[in-house]
């Protein structure tokens, strides 16, 4: 069993992926050991806020991962997974790692989301088009979370980036977005005067 915590959207991309791969599950609003022990569960799963491009996360939740702590010393709890843009530095994050817990600490990239209407197209600068991404897709995660569910990382912390070879051009067409390249003084012109235009220091146009 499962037991998953956390308000970023990653959480419902997550549970759609257990489902499917037919992987007991359980979310829970807050995280603590009696019920992990009531559940059996064997894996914790917390996923703190998650910065997106152009945009900045959350602040993390105070104490949430004390709760993991307390969680994951439940008896029969094998792994505890956090997915979060916490610094290495972190307090709390050292205090995981002075816990004792079986624990895999998980560090993405921002997320770029998925367009809403894909069939748009959108300017961007082409020495940016053509640039190695610095940013994932939600699917990326998903994929990356799902693949640590066997607790081989055991122990490890783990920045989860997009291949060298993609770039942004792919990245925004892996997400729904038509790039369009141009000069970048018309991306810039564009921008002015209204239209969609991508600058990975910038929200992404919706």
């Amino acid at each position: 069993m499962i037991l998953i915590s956390g308000n970023d959207p990653i959480v419902n991309r997550l549970c759609t992926a257990l489902d499917s791969l037919e992987r007991p599950f359980c979310r829970v609003d807050h995280l603590d050991a009696d019920h992990a022990w009531e559940l059996h569960a064997t894996t914790i799963l917390l996923v703190e806020p998650l910065p997106r491009v152009g945009d900045t996360a959350s602040a993390s939740e105070r104490g949430a991962l004390r709760q993991l702590i307390s969680a994951a010393n439940a008896p029969g709890v094998r792994s505890a997974i956090i997915v979060t843009p916490r610094p290495d530095a972190d307090a709390e994050l050292r205090a995981i790692r002075r816990s004792g817990i079986p624990y895999t600490i998980v560090r993405p990239l921002p997320v770029l989301e998925r367009a809403d209407e894909p069939n748009k197209p959108v300017l961007v600068a082409r020495e940016l088009a053509d640039a190695p991404a610095h940013a994932i897709t939600a699917a990326m995660l998903v994929d990356a979370v799902v693949g640590l569910l066997d607790g081989s990382a055991c122990g490890q912390t783990l920045d989860i980036a997009p291949p060298p070879e993609i770039t942004w051009t792919e990245l925004l067409a892996r997400v729904g977005v038509t790039p369009k390249p141009v000069a970048g003084w018309r991306a810039r012109m564009g921008r002015w005067f209204g239209a969609r235009t991508f600058d990975a220091a910038m929200p992404p146009p919706a």
